[in-house]
């Protein structure tokens, strides 16, 4: 495959979806995936989601669920995720390049150090909204209307950051309209399926980081020593003002490239739960992959023009929810599998000659499971106190634009009946990712940094439930 030069500038017609939909999924979720959809379920950490159907926001799993209402259901609310991501640098790849140049040279350059690559929050906060709607058709079928998130990522590091090729911004937005259909069969078996209309924003930028002080160097180093006297050539380079700035670090904030765009894409999901009765369900869906190529004008500073691609491919999901009530007190289940294996990373391409590369970032993930348990204990009519647990894997490798690792999610929620009509859910998790040692290598430079990554988030949700 033919690859473009090493630093290029890109530019793609941009459309932003609302701000209020951008996605922290790095801290809170495997991979770039998101798992805030309903306030109810966060308070039992998911567990369950696919069976209970205590308000509408249940159709964001199981589409199936919606025959179990028999009146029109109108649910709405959202999150709020507050990430830490501490990124800390274990080594500092220029260092003996700047030792070897500091003793040719006058100048006293200053020698890179594992600090420069600490980053103190990477990932920014986010607000999540959703809404729902369930209308019942007759007494057998019923219509399901969602809109609500499942990936996303917002990392972004420091323009002059040191390891600029591998940080910078990364930006993935997604919202899924997901109209739907159920269907009683019987008297316990309701079936549903549904349509994904997805629409993504991506944004993609790097800077040069080190990558403009590696091309000085490496070019200053190979002439000294191949020289009678490296000395006197070494200084004869650095007293050029562009090799001098670069060296000096004053180009780690220029930008490398940058790309951005939109696309729709489209898919499809499946449900069944059963509905024993009231107190006893159990669910079952599954959500398809979404392709999504996002296209637009691509330019570099030397003047090339061209229309730049990149397809991105969001993971299939299948879900198993239980719902058991026993008096006062409701036990609930979750077992999620994410086909992460679908994602092998991002490829910027010629979109009229696929053979032209203009970047690439490969991502090793595997398919993935979430494991989560929750409780729910109910106070008479008016207030049910929630609380869950849920194990998610990790996806793949860990790098510093998608820091993934094992998290531990510990929810808490309550839902108050104010009427027979109006309900309030609330609820709060605290996420706490494995701290995770990883080296990354630059396929631009060459260079190979270590890092070690450590992610919490705190996660608050509230939603309103209305039933007429």
């Amino acid at each position: 495959m033919k690859k473009a030069s090493l630093f290029k500038k890109s530019v793609i017609s941009k459309a932003v979806i609302a701000a209020t939909i951008m996605a922290s999924a790095q801290a809170s979720a495997a991979g770039f995936q998101v798992n805030v959809q309903s306030a109810s379920a966060l308070g039992n950490a998911n567990a369950g989601f696919a069976a209970n159907t205590d308000n509408a926001a249940v159709i964001a799993t199981n589409p199936a669920a919606a025959a179990s209402f028999d009146k029109f259901a109108f649910s709405f609310g959202g999150a709020y995720v507050e990430p830490t991501v501490e990124t800390t640098g274990d080594n500092a790849p220029l260092a003996p390049g700047y030792n070897a140049l500091n003793q040719l040279v006058d100048n006293d350059y200053a020698v890179p150090t594992k600090s420069d690559y600490d980053v103190e929050n990477s990932v920014n906060a986010s607000a999540i909204p959703s809404v729902y709607a369930v209308i019942p058709v007759g007494s057998k079928v019923a219509i399901g209307l969602a809109g609500y998130t499942n990936y996303g990522t917002n990392t972004e590091f420091p323009d002059d950051y040191a390891a600029g090729l591998l940080g910078g911004s990364t930006q993935l937005t997604t919202f899924n309209l997901n109209p739907s259909l159920a269907f009683k069969v019987g008297s316990k078996l309701r079936l549903g399926v549904g349509a994904q209309i997805v629409y993504g924003s991506a944004e993609l930028e790097r800077n040069l980081g080190d990558g403009a002080a590696a091309t000085a160097l490496n070019t200053v180093l190979t002439a000294a020593a191949t020289s009678p006297a490296p000395a006197a050539t070494a200084n004869t380079y650095v007293s050029n003002p562009t090799v001098d700035d670069a060296l000096s670090g004053m180009g780690a904030g220029t930008q490398a490239f940058i790309m951005e765009g939109d696309d729709i894409g489209f898919g499809w999901n499946a449900g069944v739960l059963l509905d024993l009765n009231d107190n006893h369900k159990i669910g079952v869906s599954y959500r398809s992959e979404v392709e999504l190529t996002f296209e637009g004008e691509y330019s570099n500073y030397v003047g090339d023009n061209l229309t730049g691609q990149l397809d991105l491919s969001l993971p299939a999901m299948a879900e198993l929810g239980g719902f058991h009530r026993f008096g006062d007190i409701a036990l609930q289940y979750g077992v999620v599998w994410t086909e992460w294996s679908s994602f092998s990373g991002l490829k910027g391409v010629s979109a009229t000659d696929n053979s032209i590369e203009l970047f690439e970032k490969t991502y090793n993930y595997e398919d993935n499971i979430r494991y989560s348990a929750g409780l729910s204990y109910y106070l008479g009519d008016k207030v049910i106190v929630r609380a869950g647990y849920a194990l998610d894997e990790t996806a793949g490798d860990t790098t510093i634009s998608i820091p993934d690792s094992e998290r531990q999610w510990y929810t808490a929620g309550l839902t108050f009946k104010v009427t027979k009509s109006l309900s309030v859910d609330l609820a709060a998790a605290y996420i706490i990712g494995e701290e995770t040692s990883f080296t990354e290598t630059d396929s631009n430079t060459g260079l190979t940094y270590a890092f070690t990554n450590k992610a919490e988030a705190i996660v608050g949700s509230a939603q309103v439930n209305l039933v007429f």
